[in-house]
């Protein structure tokens, strides 16, 4: 399973003018690579972009699998 960035429904842009923070909220079954966290932020969205393809990787925490079993 290989998560496809959905940014209209993932990415939150918190912020105003030109400290903007873009959040990266993953979906049930996905994880960051270097810790079981489902939500980073990011300075820029080329950032957050780049991050996607190396960092998310597929999750089974607990919160993950009762999640998808909805």
């Amino acid at each position: 399973m290989k998560y496809k960035l959905d940014i209209p429904n993932h990415v939150d842009i918190d912020g105003y003018g030109d400290e903007v923070t873009y959040l990266l909220n993953l979906p049930y079954g996905f994880r960051f690579s270097d810790d079981v966290v489902h939500v980073r932020g990011y300075d820029t969205m080329a950032e957050l972009r780049a991050s996607v393809k190396i960092d998310v990787i597929p999750c089974d925490c607990p919160d993950c699998m009762r999640g998808l079993q909805k």
